[in-house]
C-alpha cells in the first residue's frame, strides 16, 4: 500500500514578495550521474573494476562484428559520395564535430572527480579484454 501524500501547510510557503521562486536547473543524465557517485574509495574501485571488466568482455565479443560493419559502411558511403549518389553537407558535419569537445570536457571532469572509479575501470577493462 502506498504512503499517503503529506499535507502541505500553505501558510509556511514563501510569498511572492518575500522570495523569488526560481525553477531548478535542468541537468543532463551524465551530470546527475557524476554528482550522484559519493561512495567510499574501495566501493568506487570495486565498482569501476567490475564495470570495466564487463565493458572489456563485451567490446571484444561485439567489437569484431562492429568494426567490419562500421568500416564497410564508411567505404560504401565514400564510394556513393564519389559517384554522386549522395552529397555530404560538410558544414553540418563540422558543426556536429564541434560538439564533441563538450563531451570530452564532461568525461575528463568525471575522470578527475572519480579517480578510483576511473583507475578501477581501466584495470578491469584491460583485464576483460585479456580474459577473452
Amino acid at each position: 500500500m502506498a504512503r499517503p501524500i503529506p499535507h502541505t501547510d500553505l501558510r509556511h510557503l514563501p510569498k511572492q514578495g518575500d522570495k523569488e521562486l526560481k525553477p531548478k536547473e535542468t541537468q543532463s543524465f551524465l551530470d546527475i550521474t557524476i554528482d550522484g557517485i559519493k561512495h567510499t574509495t574501495s566501493q568506487n574501485l570495486l565498482l569501476g573494476t567490475i564495470t570495466g571488466w564487463g565493458a572489456g568482455v563485451s567490446i571484444v565479443r561485439v567489437g569484431r562484428i562492429a568494426a567490419v560493419g562500421l568500416g564497410g559502411s564508411i567505404i560504401l558511403l565514400h564510394f556513393a559520395a564519389e559517384f554522386g549518389y549522395i552529397n555530404v553537407n560538410w558544414d553540418r558535419v563540422k558543426e556536429t564535430a564541434g560538439e564533441s569537445q563538450q563531451w570530452l570536457d564532461r568525461v575528463l571532469r568525471f575522470i578527475k572527480k572519480n579517480n578510483c572509479f576511473s583507475v578501477g575501470f581501466m584495470g578491469g577493462f584491460f583485464f576483460g579484454v585479456a580474459s577473452t
